[in-house]
C-alpha cells in the first residue's frame, strides 16, 4: 500500500510530464498527440471503471443475477459516453492551456493537482469505514474536485488575471490584422495539429484585441478571462479521475 502522499504525487507529475512532452514536440511532429493520447487514455479509462463499478453495484441490488436483464444491461454504453465526453472537455483544455500558461499558473495548477488528489484519498479512507465499495470512491468523487476546484478556479483567474500581458500591437491593429497574425504564430511544418493551433491561437489574439478595445469597461475583462476559472474547475476533476487509475496501478488498490 502507498501513502497517500506519494499517490497523490504520482498524480501531479504524470500528467504534468505528458503535457509538457506534449509542448515539447507538438513544433517537430503530429506525433506528439501521443502524449495527449496517453493522458486521454487514462481518464477514459479511469471513468470507464468508475462508471462500470457503479452500474454493477445498482444491478445487483434491482435485479436478479439469474434475470436475462442482468446480462443485458451492463451500462458499458453510459460508460463509453461519459468517458468520451469527459476526455472530450478535459484534454483538449489542458492541452491548448499548456501551450499558453504562465509559470505562475503552471505552478498553481500543479498545487491544484496534489491538493485535489490527496482529498480525494483522503475522504474515500474516511468513507471505506463505513460505506461499501465503490460508494466510498463515487461519494468522494465529486466533493473532492469541487472543494478544490472552486478556491483554485479563483486563484487560477487571479493568475491569468495578473499575468496576461496585452501587446502594445493590440491597441492600434484591426481585428483581421490580429486574426492572421494569430494564424501565423502555428509551426512552420504542415499537419492537422498545425491547422487546429492555428485557430486556437487566432482566438487568444482576438480575445487579447478584444481587452484591448474595450479595456475601459473592466467588466468585459474579467468575463474574457474566465477561461482560466474554469480551467481550475476542469483540473481539479482530471486529477481525481487519475487519482483512481494511478491508485489501482501504482497505489495497490483493486477494485
Amino acid at each position: 500500500m502507498r501513502s497517500n502522499a506519494s499517490i497523490a504525487l504520482v498524480v501531479t507529475l504524470l500528467p504534468a510530464l505528458l503535457l509538457h512532452l506534449w509542448t515539447l514536440t507538438y513544433l517537430f511532429s503530429d506525433w506528439a498527440v501521443v502524449w495527449l493520447l496517453a493522458l486521454a487514455a487514462m481518464i477514459f479509462c479511469s471513468n470507464w471503471a468508475m462508471v462500470t463499478a457503479h452500474w454493477k453495484a445498482e444491478r445487483s441490488i434491482v435485479l436478479r443475477s439469474d434475470s436475462w436483464l442482468a446480462r443485458l444491461i451492463t451500462g458499458r454504453i453510459r460508460a463509453f459516453l461519459s468517458s468520451t465526453l469527459l476526455v472530450l472537455a478535459l484534454v483538449p483544455a489542458l492541452a491548448w492551456h499548456a501551450l499558453a500558461m504562465s509559470a505562475v499558473e503552471a505552478l498553481v495548477l500543479l498545487v491544484l493537482a496534489f491538493s485535489s488528489a490527496w482529498l480525494f484519498l483522503a475522504v474515500r479512507s474516511f468513507l471505506a469505514r463505513h460505506v461499501l465499495s465503490p460508494f466510498d470512491r463515487l461519494l468522494a468523487t465529486r466533493p473532492s474536485a469541487w472543494l478544490i476546484g472552486l478556491p483554485f478556479s479563483v486563484i487560477m483567474f487571479l493568475a491569468a488575471w495578473y499575468t496576461t500581458i496585452v501587446p502594445a500591437e493590440m491597441f492600434s491593429a484591426s481585428f483581421s490584422e490580429v486574426v492572421r497574425a494569430g494564424f501565423r504564430k502555428i509551426p512552420e511544418r504542415r499537419g492537422w495539429i498545425a491547422e487546429f493551433l492555428a485557430i486556437g491561437y487566432a482566438v487568444e489574439d482576438a480575445r487579447l484585441w478584444i481587452m484591448a478595445q474595450l479595456r475601459e469597461y473592466r467588466s468585459v475583462a474579467l468575463f474574457l478571462n474566465l477561461d482560466a476559472a474554469l480551467l481550475g474547475l476542469l483540473a481539479a476533476r482530471a486529477s481525481v479521475v487519475i487519482t483512481h487509475f494511478v491508485e489501482r496501478n501504482y497505489g495497490g488498490e483493486g477494485e
